[in-house]
């Protein structure tokens, strides 16, 4: 188009639409930082977990690393004999 005013291109019209900047626009606001919200989403803090629940958690994880290793380990024995060495 002439002058550069046609379809596409990142120039939507929006402003001769409804006669709002972008950043009045309530519709066009980021979902993280909503219109009642000026100022700002509150901090977010992990829950804590009780000390009885984190060892149960990490001797979990051990077993499950300890199986994985095992895994490894027999894995290398295979294509150690499959190589001859």
């Amino acid at each position: 188009m002439v002058g550069g005013y046609g379809r596409g291109n990142r120039y939507r019209w929006w402003y001769r639409a409804t006669g709002l900047p972008g950043w009045m626009r309530l519709g066009m606001l980021p979902p993280w930082n909503p219109w009642f919200m000026p100022w700002g989403m509150p901090p977010w803090y992990p829950e804590e977990i009780p000390p009885e629940e984190e060892l149960r958690m990490l001797e979990e994880e051990r077993q499950a690393l300890e199986e994985e290793l095992e895994e490894i380990k027999k894995r290398i024995d295979e294509l150690k004999r499959q190589l001859g060495r």
